[in-house]
């Protein structure tokens, strides 16, 4: 029996241009169950991009007009015609994952390996009626220029059941500051029909496996968790979130950032949270006074975070405290002028 043109040839990925990436829900339940470097969201990110055209054909369209809809795609139609692989490739562009070349080669290799680790996903295995652990890509390599993997079809299947899925900025995982970023985002999407949520503290910290001394207590956690998230999300995310404690309970609305100017919104971009943070440090490491720090307030509203900091660092002599620093601070931007 000769084989058909399809059949002979072997399925391959390669990154796509993409305003938005689709999350299908059995995969949002991978990323809120464990944690994930920003190197390997962005590989998800890329994965994404890849399939979407394969993700499409599962998700059902709903018409306005009585016709009769196309026979929707099983997994194994979808694969009808391949050349019995178990496997799927995929080529990514190095410029497509670190396009600043930010990013060291070293972590990267580390991200991916650490991909292909067999404890990376956990699957339903019905044979068992219980779970198997796979790893998310297989046999990962790479060069100056592109980085290649498989991935098992099971794994595929995964990011295919698109009964449920979320939409996501391809953008995002360039942007974020935080690893936690996207994990939260996924597991907040799940209510955002219902406007929000009210949840024990403890049990959030159980949603998302940290444990109880991470944090050395509420203020720490709403400081290094919940504040850079939502200055992550308020800054390059259409939807994201306010959140008030009482009685042992954090309660979450969820907003567009779009329509939030003008309302009574605690809106904090990440340039805020950032110059905030500066200011805390130098008023306690400088022994600033409330005027000194006024002053210097006003300089990183007229500068912005980035630039007045990277002008400072290491610049200033370390024994200068109070109004001498704030001179320090005024002499040397005149000489950077």
């Amino acid at each position: 029996m000769v084989k058909s043109k399809d059949m002979q040839e072997r399925k391959s990925f390669t990154p796509r241009p993409r305003k938005k990436v689709l999350v299908s829900n059995d995969f949002r339940e991978v990323l809120v169950s464990q944690e994930t470097s920003i190197i390997e969201q962005r590989v998800i990110t890329i994965i994404l991009s890849c399939i979407k055209e394969e993700q499409s054909l599962f998700i059902s369209v709903k018409s306005p007009l009585n016709t009769s809809s196309p026979i929707q795609r099983s997994f194994d139609d979808y694969y009808e015609g391949w050349a019995n692989q178990g496997a799927v490739d995929f080529e990514i562009p190095l410029k497509v994952l670190n396009p600043k070349r930010i990013m060291k080669n070293k972590t990267i290799k580390s991200a991916l390996v650490n991909m292909a680790n067999i404890n990376w996903l956990q699957l339903k295995d019905s044979s068992i009626n219980g779970y198997q652990a796979v790893p998310f890509i297989m046999k990962p390599q790479w060069n100056k220029s592109y980085l290649n993997f498989k991935m098992d079809k099971a794994v595929l299947r995964n990011l295919l059941n698109m009964s449920h899925y979320f939409p996501l900025k391809k953008e995002l995982a360039y942007q974020f500051s935080s690893s936690n970023t996207l994990r939260f985002l996924m597991w907040i999407l799940k209510f955002k029909k219902f406007g929000g949520l009210s949840m024990e503290y403890s049990q959030i910290l159980k949603q998302f496996s940290i444990t109880k001394d991470k944090y050395e207590g509420r203020s720490r956690f709403e400081r290094d968790f919940l504040q850079s998230i939502k200055a992550d999300l308020d800054s390059f995310n259409d939807l994201s979130f306010n959140y008030a404690y009482h009685e042992g309970k954090y309660t979450f609305s969820i907003y567009d950032t779009s329509k939030s100017t003008g309302m009574n919104e605690k809106f904090v971009s990440l340039n805020d949270l950032q110059v905030d943070r500066s200011i805390k440090y130098l008023k306690r490491k400088r022994t600033l006074n409330d005027a000194n720090v006024r002053i210097l307030r006003k300089l990183f509203e007229v500068k912005g975070y980035k630039e007045l900091s990277t002008r400072l660092k290491n610049k200033i002599d370390s024994d200068l405290y109070g109004d001498n620093y704030i001179k320090a601070v005024f002499k040397l931007l005149e000489k950077q002028a």
